[in-house]
């Protein structure tokens, strides 16, 4: 029995479930102790004792409603031959274009699979198992632009790579199918679709790079398990879209969406979301009332408590809890 299941099916369930993005990672002291004993955060996402353990830590500690695999949107290019690291300071990850044709190689995501087992056993299938990619927009996004294209990114800057997006789009998608596959194959229960840089593409764009490929992305999954898509800060016109797609269970919308424009968004859908990941860091009595907030907001819908993205670093536990015990003794 899980209520999150049961709310991805469409259905009303009481407590609202509740899971985070990020809720595997630095804001856990956990975290930071398994992460002192690796070089480098690469190494971490591939080694699937440390995938295991650190997927359940805020399973344990909170007792959210699902896990979220411990990985990153960028194992599709790394797999299609992509160098990748991840800089700390604030850099973040570099991606390097291999000089040969891509080829993808899934056995270099082979202990992420394994990790996916790993985790299915030690909790004998009783917590929900999301596994991710990142949209294919996003991914090529994050392949082709470097740090400092990507801080001050333009219209004019996207447009001057558009051929090279568009000779992309076709091999990024079909890699992330096979990706996708292969984690649903190892036991994933729920998939995530993690369009991060959907908000700085014009309609037309998030039409031809995000709509296209993601339904081809559901029409492979082929309602094997549910999918939540999350096309973070598209415009409302593309949101509309987006939630219209076939075979898409539920919408994750950020804290930006103006939830009065819910209405607007196809009604046969699961949303999630959406409080600010900022206001985990403010004082508990303004948490709670913002909180609440959206839980009144959904109250008439099919709903999975998340935030707007991912649980900032320097976020208290505390709080965290906070807001959980509110979710789950809202009436």
């Amino acid at each position: 029995m899980s209520i999150f299941i049961d709310t991805l099916k469409g259905q009303k369930t009481y407590p609202t479930p509740v899971w985070l993005m990020r809720q595997a990672g630095r804001h856990l002291p956990e975290y930071t102790a398994i992460r002192k004993k690796h070089s480098n955060l690469l190494e971490m996402f591939l080694n699937k004792e440390t995938i295991c353990r650190v997927t359940l830590q805020p399973v344990e500690r909170y007792k959210v409603d699902a896990a979220i695999l411990f990985s990153d949107i960028l194992m599709v290019p790394y797999s299609l031959g992509f160098g990748l690291s991840f800089k700390e300071g604030g850099i973040g990850p570099v991606l390097v274009e291999p000089k040969n044709e891509l080829n993808q190689d899934l056995n270099l995501l082979k202990p992420i699979f394994q990790g996916v087992e790993k985790i299915k056993k030690e909790t004998d299938n009783r917590t929900p198992l999301i596994g991710f990619a990142g949209g294919v927009w996003t991914t090529i996004y994050f392949s082709i632009f470097n740090k400092e294209e990507r801080n001050q990114i333009n219209k004019k800057l996207i447009l001057s790579k558009k051929d090279k997006i568009e000779s992309l789009i076709n091999e990024f998608t079909n890699a992330t199918i096979k990706y996708t596959i292969e984690q649903i194959n190892h036991g994933i229960d729920v998939f995530q679709i993690f369009e991060s840089a959907a908000g700085v593409l014009t309609d037309e764009q998030f039409e031809r790079w995000c709509l296209v490929p993601t339904q081809k992305i559901l029409n492979a999954i082929e309602n094997k398990i549910p999918v939540i898509g999350f096309p973070k800060n598209a415009s409302l016109e593309s949101y509309v879209k987006y939630t219209h797609l076939k075979n898409l269970n539920a919408v994750s919308i950020d804290e930006k969406f103006k939830l009065t424009n819910i209405p607007q968004l196809n009604q046969n859908i699961v949303f999630q979301g959406n409080l600010n990941p900022k206001t985990l860091l403010e004082n508990k009595d303004k948490l709670v009332n913002k909180t609440e907030d959206i839980l009144l907001a959904f109250r008439d819908y099919p709903h999975i408590f998340n935030l707007g993205h991912g649980v900032l670093p320097n976020t208290p536990v505390e709080n965290v809890e906070a807001m959980i015990n509110k979710i789950r003794n809202f009436e």
